[in-house]
């Protein structure tokens, strides 16, 4: 009886309306539909023209008139009737293009006009640690996405993609069926996290593969219906996406159709968006959601921001203030909302018109790819993370984490601290420098805890014999860290060029050991003989031949056993020698004689050298440089 009565109740509803042939609604399935029965079948009988199924929801949405539905609702595998409601994006709101001045980057990486953007965020300080998003399938649920030709975007890894609303798999514009302006904002949302064009527009996550699905069909009122977004993000989750970013969001519509707070519908349980993104986040995909540009009074958030475990975002300008626009909580159950913040105002992206043309808007669709961005980086630094646990690492290390409201949620998120709230990272995309026949590998240690330097190992097979490991050495120590934290480096020789080298790296704190990539040594990085990889390391590389200070200078061997001698080798490596001579001029030692690679290498000086004065030079082709020690004993 409780069954036909709510089948009643929402039927008797739709007749009011009049409910017309071309619109959509949901038809829930009974626990055991699709048992032995024909369900499929008996709704098209029925006369119902099917469009979604959605599995998670145990639901479909087809496109029937008022008889119809008064056909299916007396099926025995249909639970309830609800129609689809349709959907508004959080509209991003153009900014003038010089709005913001461009200042020169002063990372490995130059962000051109998207600096200020991920500076606020600290997301090129976890660039500099060479963590990109590598290993990390992010999906995006938009409009459309123009990205196949334009500089910043023609070399993304795009997985694949889907549309959803012609049923075919191209997401830019298709002559004949898509307004000019169709994919436009999934072009800007799609640029702002993943765009990659030195001196112009980078992302934060910016090696990731994505997959994209094309939910939506602009019309004269940006019209969305939910049941494509559902498929949209079943599509991504059965692509393995990890990372889901929508900037899409809820509207009243005057048909009734759409979700209201003053009925208590952003609870977290009732918008079928929400519901859809818990399952997700359930199955283990974090899910960033846009909060809205519905202004500042209370409750103005939109769904699926309502949903629980998952991260809604807010907009600030770049002083961090929140933006007028950006939707506030809370839920209707009194959770807070936003969960975090991010720049989204005048944020930088590419544009449409033309390949090499870029433009800046406004709008919490703008903050939720630089949010998205930040988890994917999270999460390639940690994918072992569940989403909540990347949730909170974001959460819990924005600026108003001790005080969370419902116009900034926990704050401005900080991807530097995000990354290391649960512990020690290693570069996801360590960098090579090849060189007279040996590559020097190179990664970044951090942690906040004391890293162990003689643990930090770099695990290789050698094509013809097996597996080897070598110590890596601490060459640039990271001070805002913990102890042992840096850059290693170590070298791999006497590998012909053009045979591949898996290698993986491991470390140890005091608190716990980890492998780059994760899951070593199963899971490798590789490379071929011969080649180098240099991005965002360029400027790393010496531009001279420099030889620094000893260290400990004086030499007491009484009291050090050793003093270190640290140098430096330009791009491409070469010829080295390091020799030690008395103040009489004559040679005493030879510390270094034969090729060295490019970057930071040292040498110890042990032994029985008497008292005095010694000078030790570095030499390579014509380049020559000195400098004095001395030794007490």
């Amino acid at each position: 009886m409780r069954k036909f009565s709510l089948l009643f109740v929402v039927l008797f509803a739709l007749s009011a309306a009049h409910v017309s042939a071309q619109q959509r609604h949901w038809v829930h399935l009974t626990d055991d539909a699709g048992q032995g029965s024909d369900w499929r079948g008996r709704l098209e009988d029925a006369g119902a023209d099917i469009a979604v199924h959605s599995r998670w929801l145990n639901a479909v949405s087809v496109s029937a008139d008022i008889d119809v539905l008064e056909r299916i609702a007396v099926l025995p595998f249909v639970r309830a009737i609800e129609p689809v409601r349709t959907w508004q994006r959080a509209e991003r709101l153009p900014a003038p293009l010089a709005s913001q001045p461009e200042r020169s980057s002063p990372y490995g990486l130059d962000y051109g006009g998207a600096l200020e953007q991920v500076e606020l965020i600290r997301v090129p300080q976890v660039h500099e640690l060479w963590i990109d998003g590598t290993g990390i399938t992010v999906g995006m649920l938009d409009n459309g996405f123009r990205w196949r030709t334009h500089e910043a975007m023609s070399g993304i890894n795009v997985r694949d993609e889907y549309d959803f609303i012609f049923d075919d798999t191209l997401t830019q514009n298709e002559d004949g069926k898509d307004s000019w302006s169709q994919d436009a904002h999934g072009t800007v949302t799609f640029s702002t996290i993943a765009g990659f064009k030195q001196g112009m527009l980078i992302g934060p996550a910016f090696n990731a593969e994505f997959y994209l699905a094309k939910t939506e069909r602009n019309g004269s009122e940006t019209q969305i219906e939910e049941d494509y977004w559902v498929a949209g993000i079943e599509w991504l989750a059965a692509q393995g996406a990890t990372i889901v970013s929508a900037s899409l969001g809820y509207s009243t519509w005057d048909d009734g159709t759409g979700y209201r707070y003053e009925n208590g519908d952003f609870d977290g349980r009732t918008a079928v968006t929400t519901r859809a993104a818990v399952e997700a986040m359930r199955r283990g995909i974090v899910v960033v959601t846009a909060m809205g540009n519905e202004g500042s009074s209370r409750g103005s958030l939109i769904a699926p921001a309502d949903a629980d475990s998952i991260i809604a975002v807010g907009a600030v300008d770049f002083n961090g203030d929140v933006a007028g626009f950006s939707s506030r909580g809370p839920t209707n159950d009194l959770r807070i909302k936003p969960d975090i913040c991010a720049p989204g105002v005048s944020v930088y992206c590419a544009n449409k018109n033309a390949d090499d043309t870029y433009e800046r808007n406004n709008g919490t669709s703008m903050a939720t790819p630089l949010a998205a961005g930040v988890a994917a980086l999270v999460r390639s630094a940690r994918p072992e993370l569940t989403p909540v646990q990347v949730r909170d690492a974001l959460r819990l290390t924005a600026d108003n984490a001790d005080a969370p409201d419902n116009a900034s949620g926990w704050g401005v998120i900080n991807a530097w601290d995000a990354i290391l709230f649960h512990g020690m990272v290693i570069s996801t995309n360590p960098k090579l420098f090849y060189g007279g026949g040996e590559t020097i590998v190179m990664a970044w240690v951090a942690s906040m805890s004391p890293v162990l330097e003689s643990n930090v190992r770099l695990h290789w097979v050698h094509p013809t014999d097996g597996a080897q490991e070598t110590p890596m050495q601490l060459v640039s120590p990271l001070t805002v860290a913990a102890d042992g934290s840096g850059l290693y480096s170590a070298t791999i020789g006497g590998v012909p060029e053009g045979n591949e080298v898996r290698f993986h790296i491991a470390a140890s704190d005091s608190r716990e050991s980890r492998t780059s990539p994760y899951g070593a040594p199963t899971a490798t990085h590789s490379f071929t003989a011969g080649e180098s990889r240099t991005l965002g390391a360029e400027h790393l590389l010496p531009a001279s031949l420099t030889l620094h200070q000893n260290y400990p200078n004086p030499y007491l061997p009484a009291e050090n056993a050793l003093t270190t001698i640290r140098f430096e080798v330009p791009m491409p490596g070469g010829q080295v020698r390091l020799d030690v001579f008395d103040a009489l001029g004559r040679r005493v030692r030879t510390l270094v004689e034969g090729f060295r690679g490019v970057g930071s290498h040292s040498v110890d000086l042990t032994g029985t050298l008497p008292s005095g004065i010694y000078y030790y030079t570095l030499s390579s082709g014509d380049s020559q440089v000195m400098r004095r020690m001395l030794i007490l004993r």
